[in-house]
């Protein structure tokens, strides 16, 4: 006998993502894809011990470029009339997925000028979005709590926060964000209302490392893009080498 079909209510966790989904599909998304070499960070990296997280490494290295580059803290503001807004610091979103309520949820937290922070300092605040409980992280429960109201109510609240205000939508959906992806995983769209979104896998033993971007052509162009990448690239083999050379540990 076939199971009984029935309906069931949309949970919080995939309340938050429709809203995202919903407004990212506004944004003008351009997608690309990039092959970097950081054979000079990833020896770096394996002569340190404990080895710095991959997450607080990409986390900094484009908060470094994002402080040199206005581009990556520029958003596109619709209302009441198209403008652009440039944020004074990087504000970078990192992407967490959390056990919530016995499923998967995707959570965000928000970096504020995260290249003035070092990488273990990072590396340690990440590890307590990974393992702290969600409710005793204070974006993870605002995230929960605006998922509770009505959807039209709901709606109003993100509308407000991304179309209208420059430093509201910096403050709470961040300007360019990181995810990471599985290994040999390939995306093809991306619903982040985010100007700028990079995809990171896994990092070659030889140092070669796959990336995906997608990025707000309201913002900026592909050319650009092509130029941050390769700052991306030479921030990793530079200045976070550095780091890595002369931190202890």
């Amino acid at each position: 006998m076939s199971a009984e079909r029935r309906y069931q209510s949309v949970p919080l966790q995939r309340r938050w993502m429709n809203d995202l989904v919903h407004f990212g599909k506004k944004s003008h998304i351009m997608g690309c894809s990039w092959r970097i070499n950081v054979a000079p960070l990833v020896a770096a990296r394996a002569a340190r011990r404990p080895p710095a997280g991959w997450s607080a490494i990409w986390l900094k290295t484009l908060a470094l470029v994002a402080r040199r580059r206005p581009e990556l803290r520029t958003l596109y503001v619709p209302l009441p009339w198209a403008r652009l807004y440039v944020n004074p610091v990087p504000v970078c979103t990192l992407v967490f997925e959390r056990s919530w309520q016995g499923a998967s949820a995707l959570f965000f937290e928000h970096f504020v000028a995260p290249e003035t922070a070092s990488l273990d300092d990072l590396d340690q605040g990440l590890r307590k979005l990974k393992q702290e409980p969600v409710e005793n992280i204070g974006s993870f429960r605002r995230l929960i709590r605006f998922a509770r109201p009505p959807v039209l109510v709901r709606r109003l609240i993100w509308s407000c926060a991304l179309n209208w205000s420059g430093p509201l939508r910096a403050r709470y959906f961040g300007i360019s964000a990181l995810n990471p992806f599985p290994v040999g995983g390939h995306i093809t769209q991306s619903a982040m209302p985010a100007s700028f979104m990079l995809y990171f896998g896994q990092v070659e033993r030889n140092g070669d490392a796959q990336i995906q971007i997608f990025y707000d052509h309201r913002v900026m162009d592909g050319v650009e893009i092509y130029r941050i990448v390769r700052d991306i690239e030479a921030t990793m083999n530079r200045e976070i080498v550095a780091e890595l050379g002369g931190g202890s540990g």
